[in-house]
This record gives structure tokens, sequence and C-alpha cells, in this order.
């Protein structure tokens, strides 16, 4: 049966941020299918194009599958071959930026600065909500591979390098960076960090031993400190991160 949405991709696998791109896809669900713009002159030969072809035969071809929208990565080739035929056919189309647009236009987005804290895998900040029930959807690199976890929470968590140069984070979702009123900060000791709700040391909210890896120590705590402005609990935080001391 024709698919209720099935986005036709064209982009280059070179593309920057298209991995993240494949990820988000796959994070929310959206079947998809991709061709390389490279591909154009072996579609134009080609006697089996599913946008030609009557529907009981798209369903049974190899090569091309029923779409129901064109999403490309740039808009500055009017002359290309899928925008041309989706044109000719009634078939929706855009670019990467406004389908990434449209997914986050309802989200609260928060960045994840790079290089960034890892712990079980997953951003620090990440770990942090979705362990003091925010449920957050993380879009994040590691090891070279990109991946985005939906979940149900209002937070969208994004590695900053991610569509870098493509789109202009700060007109994504509801909210974006610098966003969150930056109010905690910390004051680092011989074997512990305490944290404060204000820049001028007061208000006190409780302290931490020494973040086991020195080369992500003042990262750590800025994590932590962003966790406080986005109004999660002390005792949500020392939960979410009492396994790291746990041998010391």
């Amino acid at each position: 049966m024709w698919p209720k949405r099935k986005i036709q991709l064209v982009a280059s696998s070179a593309a920057s941020g298209i991995d993240g791109v494949r990820a988000v896809l796959r994070g929310v669900q959206l079947e998809f299918c991709e061709v390389e713009p490279i591909a154009e002159d072996l579609c134009e030969s080609s006697s089996e194009r599913w946008m030609e072809m009557p529907f009981a035969d798209m369903t049974k071809s190899s090569q091309w599958d029923p779409v129901t929208e064109l999403v490309y990565w740039s808009d500055g080739l009017e002359e290309n071959l899928w925008k041309k035929k989706a044109l000719s056919q009634g078939i929706n189309q855009q670019p990467i930026q406004a389908l990434i647009h449209n997914i986050l236009q309802d989200e609260l987005v928060l960045w994840i600065s790079e290089p960034t804290v890892l712990i079980e895998g997953r951003p620090l900040l990440g770990h942090i909500l979705d362990m003091a029930g925010f449920e957050p959807t993380i879009v994040w690199q590691n090891d070279g591979k990109w991946h985005c976890v939906q979940k149900q929470g209002s937070y969208w968590l994004i590695s900053e390098s991610w569509l870098d140069g493509l789109v202009d984070k700060s007109t994504l979702g509801r909210r974006a960076e610098p966003g969150i009123n930056e109010q905690t900060t910390w004051v680092v000791r011989e074997t512990q960090v305490d944290f404060y709700h204000s820049s001028e040391g007061r208000g006190y909210l409780g302290y931490l031993p020494r973040w086991p890896e020195p080369i992500e120590e003042l990262r750590a705590y800025h994590i932590i400190a962003k966790c406080f402005d986005i109004g999660v609990s002390w005792l949500d935080i020392k939960l979410a991160l009492g396994s790291l001391w746990k041998n010391q």
C-alpha cells in the first residue's frame, strides 16, 4: 500500500551533517530512502522510474519505492532531476533545513557544547536529565557515529556541531541557547566542588566530590550547573552521578 509518509532524501553521502540527519529521521521514526545526486544520469536513463510508473508496478519495483515527499540537501540546483520529477508529479518537496525546523518547532532546544562529557556512552547533560525524569530527546556523536534517541520530554539536546553551517541554531525550537538563565556557579576545593545559586556565592546548594577525570572537570561542572538552572533538584543530580564515586 502507499506509505502514509515516506521521504526521498536527496543528498551526497559526503555532505557535512548528513549522518546527523539520518540519525534524527530514524530517531523520530520517519521512513526514508536515500539517493545520491550524482546518480541523476542513471535515473534519467532508467526505464524503471517510479514517478512515471503505474501504482501496481511501483509496489513491485526493486529499484524505486513510492514516496510522499522529497527532501533535498541544497536548494541551489533548480534543474535537479529529482526536484523536477517531484514537481511534475505533485509531490511535496522541501530542503533539509525546513524539515529540521518543522521537527523542532515546538521543542525546547539545548545545545551540547563540544567536546562534551560522556557518561555511559551518552552526553552528561542528557544522562542527568533522563535520570531526573525529564525524558529528553538526545542527538549526539560518539566514536564517529551519530545517534538520536527520542523520548517524550520537551527538551531536545543537540550537539553544537550538528548541521554546522547549514542551519542557524538560534532559530530552532521555542527556546534556543542562551535561553537558559545561567545563575548557578561553583567553587573547586581540594577534595570537593561546592555549588551556589548565584555567581556571588550566595545560596549554597551542596557539594560533590571532585570529578574523576581531571581533563573533563570544568566542562562537567558547567553541565551540572546548567542542570540546576533548568530546574533539576540537588537530590536527582546526586542520584544520577552517585555511581561515579562508588569506589572512592
